[in-house]
């Protein structure tokens, strides 16, 4: 059970193998996912408990559930930082929605956002940690994966159908894309 547990826990392995067969560089979230499923089998291994693999998600998700809700805490948000990467390839198009996101009422929507997937993950992370501690290694593997894709889910929708309000409230703020007609 332990070596299945271990081989499951290398996943990330194989993406980074194949993010250097085809010459790109290793992301830092990789790298730590890496580190963390190292540690977690590890630890596995030597104390022959499998525990160990089995909270690891419960303890990644706990450590971004705090990262989001502190820096909503600290006034900068995660949301808005992940929102900004993921908007545009081009520096330009991202400078120009930081300028727009920098707006007081942008700014608190990005704050909250933080707070909630702060919240949700961190209970993410509860759930997990129970599971990992009273049910079977094989039900574990089973419920986390779908109950962590709900959740995920529910919460990316509960954040679109949020933003999509504050949005129909102040267009302004272009929190959302918007389509454009073209002429044919």
């Amino acid at each position: 059970m332990l070596i299945a547990l271990a081989a499951a826990s290398s996943v990330p392995l194989l993406d980074l193998a194949g993010r250097l067969v085809r010459g790109k560089q290793p992301t830092w979230a990789g790298m730590v996912f890496i580190g963390a499923g190292g540690i977690s089998v590890g630890l596995a291994m030597a104390l022959h408990s499998p525990i160990f693999i089995l909270v690891k998600s419960a303890v990644m998700s706990g450590i971004l559930g705090l990262a989001f809700a502190f820096s909503a805490v600290i006034r900068r948000p995660l949301t808005r930082t992940l929102a900004l990467r993921l908007s545009s390839d081009h520096p330009e198009g991202r400078r120009r929605l930081a300028e727009r996101w920098r707006h007081p009422r942008a700014h608190a929507v990005f704050c909250t956002l933080s707070v909630a997937w702060g919240a949700l993950l961190l209970a993410m992370a509860g759930q997990q940690a129970a599971l990992a501690v009273t049910v079977s290694p094989g039900t574990v593997m089973v419920v986390d994966g779908p109950s962590h894709a709900v959740l995920t889910v529910l919460g990316t929708v509960w954040s679109i159908m949020y933003v999509r309000r504050i949005q129909r409230r102040h267009p302004d703020l272009g929190l959302l894309p918007v389509r454009t007609k073209t002429s044919a």
